[in-house]
């Protein structure tokens, strides 16, 4: 992605642009990749760095929402297992599996756990990124060092999905700019024309 070639694009541009879109984050980004594999003619305007906004501040996590099922909400995290499943098929290199311990105070609370994340890797299928066990007090305090050891009755590890939000995004950019998307950082949308 020139920058000089894609500035050169929209100076020399006679018609309108089909899309415009403003703001390069991950939803702009994600607007004008979808418009330009659909044939359409797209500029992107960004007034700093792609991904530099809300887009910069994620948790780096692919998850399935396993909040969302204490929750109750099956379709969201059915959704959600599906989708970290296609970002791991489609990007490999930037996406990949991260084990998390919940530790229990109590037997009873690591049941209970356990039946939930059990539940979160029937959900996940075959798409599954690692299968959750429980962890002996033992295990625990071997996984967490410094818990307490009356903290550590037990605990469950499962695992999700974790990404370098950045090099997506970027990919993304390229791979739109690639499909005939112009895309301009440092480029602010100051007023618009009617």
């Amino acid at each position: 992605m020139n920058r000089d070639t894609q500035l050169q694009a929209v100076r020399s541009r006679k018609e309108p642009w089909d899309i415009v879109v403003v703001g390069g984050g991950a939803t702009g980004v994600g607007i004008a990749l979808d418009a330009a594999s659909r044939g359409l003619s797209v500029a992107l305007f960004e007034q700093s760095d792609f991904g530099k906004g809300t887009s910069s501040r994620s948790t780096k996590l692919v998850h399935g929402g396993v909040r969302y099922l204490a929750q109750g909400n099956i379709s969201l995290v059915r959704e959600a297992l599906y989708e970290r499943a296609v970002l791991l098929r489609n990007a490999p290199h930037l996406v990949h599996r991260l084990g998390f311990v919940i530790p229990a105070t109590s037997l009873a609370a690591g049941a209970w756990y356990r039946m939930g994340i059990g539940v979160y890797d029937l959900l996940a299928g075959s798409e599954r990124i690692g299968g959750s066990r429980w962890l002996t007090a033992a295990e625990t305090l071997k996984a967490l060092p410094g818990l307490r050891t009356d903290q550590a009755r037990a605990a469950i590890l499962f695992y999700d999905g974790q990404f370098d939000d950045s090099r997506l995004l970027i990919g993304l950019a390229c791979t739109a700019a690639s499909l005939g998307a112009v895309l301009l950082n440092y480029m602010p949308v100051t007023s618009f024309l009617s």
